[in-house]
């Protein structure tokens, strides 16, 4: 099941929105201060545990000044025949229904209301039927890899761990025993980790294809390194802020598509791969492209590096006037001029070119026929 529609109304800077989204990737794209965060804000705000009150209700709108909370509807289409299994064990008007919409309006689970067509459905559960929709993500930060971990945190329920408990996982290793085994079976399993998890990264990360990462256990203590072309050893927070981020980024995120159904997840992810330089961000989008193999994903970006050119439906422009935020569906027009004009981006800002370049203005109309004589002082001017 995937999110095929949204529509948000009176939430901060947005006054009112509906937008179709694409059942795999969707970029948000423009300046800062446009209400980008905001729209993927407004989709967590419809999970039942994110706080929902007038606080976030937008104020030039008219809920505000009636102290009305905003208003998010949702639409799910591409129904599993798992998830009508179980949307059917809480009514059997789910039977034959290809898409239907829930609409939050309130803090209670009372103000949410289930929408078949242009009609509210009564006497829903509304606690069952929340539980079998997608968990909706909201990731503005990402746990970074650590230098090393102790067995007693790999064991333990902490979310501070997830990153070196998911880059095992990659590894192949869930029983943390094994590694931490004085024997020649735990040393060649912690081999063959190092092994699996540099050649998933080499796969992600075209940047360095010499990068190896080896895991050693000292004690209780499992150390994670990285080697490369200059055979040093460096440690996780060693390495470039950029590198760190990406690794722990796929780390996190690629370990769900392991344990998950289709579309179990959809993803919202603020900024990521800001630290990266063009070449990283590139990566990036690859890794994005296998992780929606399994969940839909929602990102904001000011990067004209994270779009990816294939798919030009995916890009979302995002701008704002004195009746809120807005987004355009059609950035790629005119040669993607609209999301050139709003990100600020022009040919003198690429510097990159050959040491000989030519560049031409050409005429786009004539202004007399080449059988005929010219009239005095016409010229063909550029541009016409």
């Amino acid at each position: 099941m995937i999110i095929s529609k949204i529509t948000i109304r009176a939430y901060k800077s947005i006054y009112e929105m509906s937008l179709p989204l694409d059942h795999k990737i969707n970029v948000f794209i423009g300046a800062n201060e446009n209400g980008k965060t905001n729209i993927l804000k407004a989709i967590e705000a419809f999970r039942n545990d994110v706080p929902f009150d007038s606080s976030i209700t937008c104020q030039y709108s008219s809920h505000y000044h009636s102290g009305k909370c905003p208003e998010i509807t949702l639409e799910f289409s591409e129904i599993s025949k798992e998830n009508r299994r179980k949307l059917v064990g809480i009514s059997d008007i789910f039977k034959d229904v290809a898409t239907f919409q829930i609409r939050r309006d309130g803090s209670e689970l009372s103000d949410y209301h289930l929408l078949i067509g242009d009609t509210e459905v009564e006497k829903i559960d509304q606690k069952k039927l929340l539980q079998v929709l997608p968990k909706i993500i909201y990731f503005n930060e990402i746990p970074l890899l650590k230098n090393k971990v102790n067995y007693e945190s790999l064991v333990s329920n902490s979310a501070e761990f997830s990153a070196e408990k998911n880059l095992l996982r990659i590894g192949g290793i869930d029983d943390y025993d094994l590694i931490f085994e004085d024997s020649s079976r735990g040393r060649r399993a912690t081999e063959e980790a190092s092994r699996i998890i540099t050649e998933q990264i080499r796969r992600v990360w075209s940047q360095e294809q010499t990068i190896e990462i080896k895991l050693h256990i000292n004690g209780n203590v499992l150390y994670i390194d990285f080697s490369d072309s200059t055979t040093v050893l460096d440690t996780p927070e060693s390495r470039s802020m950029g590198f760190r981020w990406y690794l722990s980024f796929y780390v996190n995120f690629i370990t769900k598509t392991f344990e998950s159904r289709s579309n179990d997840y959809i993803f919202l992810i603020d900024e990521p791969g800001i630290h990266l330089h063009p070449a990283g961000q590139k990566d990036l989008i690859k890794v994005l492209e296998d992780l929606s193999l399994n969940n839909q994903i929602l990102y904001t970006t000011h990067s004209p590096f994270l779009i990816d050119r294939r798919h030009p439906e995916r890009v979302l422009l995002v701008n704002k006037d004195k009746n809120g935020t807005k987004v355009d569906t059609q950035a790629y027009r005119e040669n993607w001029r609209p999301l050139r004009k709003q990100i600020g981006l022009a040919i003198s800002d690429l510097f990159f070119f050959n040491d000989k370049s030519l560049i031409l203005e050409l005429p786009t109309r004539k202004r007399f026929s080449i059988l005929s004589k010219p009239k005095e002082n016409s010229f063909n001017e550029p541009g016409e």
